[in-house]
């Protein structure tokens, strides 16, 4: 079956802050909204399913979430460190830096991962994909509070790369 998907789109609808800290001798942190990067695909809403849950076994993600009804498939928690899909981790978050170097080279990453896949107007299968991660400092043996990620886009693109490549087979 052929595919041709449509340029991935990302929402940029305007959305408040996520609390990410609060405590009562800290200021309060603030990290962005995570955006869906959105493909349409010429695929029927089944055949996007089958693909997305694919691709989470591909890259070696236990799906825990998996509802037919709302249409999300996904992980939303699990962690790797320093590499995940096949590349390594600097080059998919950035997490800050120590005097090691980047945090994401050495820290355990915590990660979601939520696809969501819905019919537009004309059966197409729609799907989102929804990627947030956060570091923690496990060296020692003692773990702190996580720190914020921000992707680089790439754990996105290269799992909806994959949809395409399994839809098109």
């Amino acid at each position: 079956m052929g595919c041709a998907g449509s340029g991935a789109t990302v929402n940029t609808a305007p959305e408040r802050a996520a609390t990410i800290f609060s405590g009562p001798e800290a200021p309060t942190m603030y990290a962005d909204v995570p955006l869906a990067v959105t493909r349409t695909l010429t695929v029927p809403v089944a055949a996007a399913r089958t693909a997305v849950q694919q691709a989470f076994t591909d890259y070696s993600i236990p799906v825990t979430l998996n509802n037919p009804t709302s249409g999300q498939i996904g992980n939303p928690d699990f962690y790797r460190s320093a590499r995940f899909m096949g590349r390594p981790m600097v080059e998919l978050v950035s997490c800050g830096s120590g005097i090691t170097g980047p945090n994401a080279a050495t820290y355990r990453i915590f990660m979601s991962m939520l696809a969501t896949v819905k019919a537009n107007a004309q059966g197409q299968a729609v799907v989102s994909m929804t990627f947030t991660a956060s570091a923690r400092d496990v060296a020692g043996g003692a773990s702190g509070d996580r720190l914020p990620c921000g992707s680089s886009g790439n754990v996105e693109q290269r799992f909806l790369e994959r949809v395409l490549v399994l839809v098109a087979k």
